[in-house]
């Protein structure tokens, strides 16, 4: 009798136990689902691949999950970061200084748009939910750094980790795109600068007209009278002296005179 009620409280001992430890598991378990990312995916689809200064960004967030995730709301995060990289001086754990190239961030700009408030998603289809921020255009502060644009994707769970995805915007200048003026000839629209009639424009005589080398008598173009024809040599003029018997005039070269015939 002694030895069964002592097996007995044996046996109560170990169920006490095994309650105590599954009890312990269970509340680990449920401190570390605190620390675990919720089961799915969360991306952006933009509406283009390029945006103009200025425009607003517009696209839709995609949501699959593939388990229960009760969500207190869904927003995006705007970003223009300037990042450089900069000489500081560190101390190692031997107390010794020396210098180190760090990177080094600055926010140029931060907004966060509310998309969807509280939401709980089951395992399905993605979902998505279209959305619109304005991001201002900024410029690097320093020399050498860089901007970037982000866009980040916030699906806010409660209790848990949040599911996030960012992607990086691309900007062009305002009007870089999709306002060139319309070529001539292809229907109406702004001509561009320089292609329009210009009424200071005078063109030098003889435009065109291939230039004249010098004792070039007139351009004869092709089918006119004497086209081919070299033009005619000039003559130095002659010399002229008196006659010796009649004093008329007569070439220097002549050997008789053309009024009286004389020979000279």
């Amino acid at each position: 009798m002694f030895l069964l009620r002592g097996w007995f409280g044996y046996a109560r001992l170990i169920a006490h136990i095994e309650r105590d430890r599954i009890h312990s598991e269970n509340h680990v378990l449920g401190l570390l689902s605190h620390l675990t990312h919720p089961k799915g995916k969360i991306w952006i689809a933009l509406d283009k691949g390029t945006f103009q200064e200025g425009e607003p960004v517009v696209g839709k967030i995609h949501v699959e999950a593939e388990e229960y995730i009760p969500s207190i709301g869904l927003k995006v995060e705007a970003r223009v970061v300037e990042s450089w990289n900069e000489m500081v001086w560190v101390t190692l754990p031997n107390n010794q200084r020396i210098q180190e190239n760090q990177r080094r961030t600055n926010n140029l700009y931060q907004r966060d748009v509310q998309v969807t408030g509280a939401t709980d998603f089951g395992k399905g289809p993605a979902r998505e939910f279209p959305f619109s921020v304005g991001i201002p255009p900024c410029r690097a502060t320093r020399g050498g750094s860089s901007v970037q644009n982000l866009l980040k994707a916030v699906l806010q769970v409660k209790g848990r980790p949040d599911m996030t995805n960012e992607t990086q915007i691309a900007f062009v200048p305002a009007g870089a795109y999709g306002s060139m003026p319309m070529n001539v000839g292809y229907g109406p629209g702004p001509m561009p600068a320089g292609y329009g009639p210009n009424p200071g424009y005078q063109p030098n005589p003889g435009y065109g007209v291939p230039p004249m080398n010098p004792g070039y008598q007139g351009y004869q173009g092709y089918g006119q009278p004497g086209y081919g024809v070299p033009p005619p040599q000039q003559q130095a003029p002659s010399v002229k002296v008196r006659c010796k018997y009649c004093t008329g005039l007569m070439d220097a070269n002549a050997s008789n005179c053309p009024t009286c015939g004389a020979h000279q």
